[in-house]
């Protein structure tokens, strides 16, 4: 099964390459090719060694992505930055962390949720020597399914076998309510009733292995929730910190240099209460800025390391200079 786009720039399920709203975990995982590029990169926050772990790409019509923004701005922005008019590509990073105490990883990846150009991340844990079940800790941003699906494998069964799971509260509770509604979200009622279906779904499978927490608590030592709600009602940002250094890695806070940074007032699709969104966003951006924070993105261009600069009136990405990580 997987989300992909329909001619009503709509989404929904697809099972045995047929759409349905009806979950199967029993189906067969999609043929994947096998990725010629760089899928991990290494780097450090103090102590603590990490690990971008690439899960794939998603492409998104540009005026499904940011339906309210005039259409000749939205492809005058990407023109600027030498991207394509008709797509948005968004790329799923996934942070792998070793700090003193737990070997974490914050979200999970797509799985068979969403398609063949995702859900490389375990067989990729795999080949940069990270096996899935020595996994301790799993900590969830937010439950859409590109940030949830890789919690089963195609036949249902969990990846990560030894994790514990942690959810922010308000996350946890919008999403496995008898109903849920998103009023305010600009996206169809196909793609909203499929996305409630992953995340009930999902998360009911982790339910006895999940801690749920306060936006801005300590979730394990090194790591603090940082609350960055629009997205969906309870996402979080993660600050991890070991001594002098830190690292934010956010959620879906933003995606685009040129849609989201350049033009931070342009709603977004797939929040859950897009004016939310842009106002976390527009909090958020003048925070890491005048912090100098570095920040870890997971649907900017891998490995999505980098900081935000101050453009004029709005924004603009500044990714890490990229290094080998040699070591002695």
């Amino acid at each position: 099964m997987a989300l992909v786009a329909t001619a009503t720039l709509g989404f929904c399920l697809w099972v045995g390459g047929q759409p349905s709203t009806v979950l199967a975990q029993s189906e067969p995982a999609v043929e994947r090719a096998t990725p010629t590029n760089a899928t991990t990169y290494r780097f450090t926050v103090g102590d603590y060694r990490a690990t971008v772990v690439s899960d794939g790409i998603l492409s998104f019509p540009v005026g499904f992505f940011v339906p309210n923004a005039d259409p000749e701005a939205a492809a005058a922005a990407l023109t600027d930055n030498f991207l394509p008019t008709d797509n948005v590509l968004a790329h799923l990073n996934v942070l792998y962390l070793e700090t003193d105490e737990h070997r974490v990883l914050i979200d999970t990846g797509a799985g068979n949720t969403f398609g063949p150009t995702v859900g490389y991340l375990a067989n990729n844990l795999e080949a940069a020597g990270i096996a899935p079940d020595t996994i301790d800790t799993v900590i969830i941003t937010h439950a859409h399914p590109d940030h949830i699906g890789g919690i089963l494998d195609g036949s249902g069964n969990p990846v990560f076998a030894n994790a514990s799971y942690y959810i922010p509260e308000p996350e946890w509770a919008f999403w496995m309510a008898p109903t849920v509604e998103m009023p305010n979200a600009l996206s169809d009622a196909d793609t909203q009733a499929s996305t409630v279906a992953v995340a009930k779904e999902w998360l009911g499978a982790i339910a006895s292995r999940t801690t749920r927490f306060a936006l801005g608590d300590d979730v394990i030592p090194g790591v603090v929730s940082v609350a960055s709600v629009g997205h969906t009602p309870g996402q979080s940002s993660y600050l991890i910190t070991s001594g002098d250094d830190s690292l934010l890695a956010t959620g879906d806070v933003f995606f685009s240099d040129p849609l989201n940074l350049e033009n931070p007032d342009w709603e977004v699709a797939f929040d859950t209460d897009p004016q939310a969104g842009v106002e976390t966003r527009k909090q958020l951006l003048e925070t890491v800025v005048g912090d100098r924070r570095q920040l870890l993105v997971p649907h900017m261009p891998f490995p999505g390391l980098g900081h935000v600069r101050a453009q004029g009136d709005a924004y603009g990405w500044e990714p890490i200079v990229w290094g080998f990580g040699f070591e002695s």
